[in-house]
């Protein structure tokens, strides 16, 4: 993001992600989610915030993309229903993920 020049915030752990969603409502464009983190994995802490947005009234209002360096089909497979819209791969290129962000209206 910041090669793309744009605004960002990190989480070192998917309980940190999950916090900062909910204390920050509506700061969020996008969230690009690590499956594999300390504390909290990427499929839960979406499946936190995605529990947070229906309980405040606002379903599914953030994209969050996955990337990961897990390819196997069953985590694609749990990463679409923990709440994830769009899985990727790593290493994603930036021409790549800019397109995506572009193309969705979130840069």
């Amino acid at each position: 993001m910041k090669k793309l020049n744009r605004a960002f915030n990190t989480a070192v752990d998917g309980m940190e992600a999950v916090e900062s969603f909910k204390a920050n409502p509506g700061r969020y464009t996008c969230i690009l989610m690590d499956i594999n983190m300390p504390r909290l994995d990427g499929l839960k802490a979406t499946q936190q915030i995605r529990l947070h947005e229906r309980d405040t009234g606002a379903a599914h209002a953030c994209p969050i993309f996955a990337l990961t360096g897990l390819a196997s089909a069953e985590t694609q497979r749990e990463a679409f229903e923990s709440g994830i819209g769009l899985f990727l791969t790593k290493p994603v290129k930036l021409k790549e993920l800019s397109e995506i962000l572009r193309t969705r209206g979130l840069i």
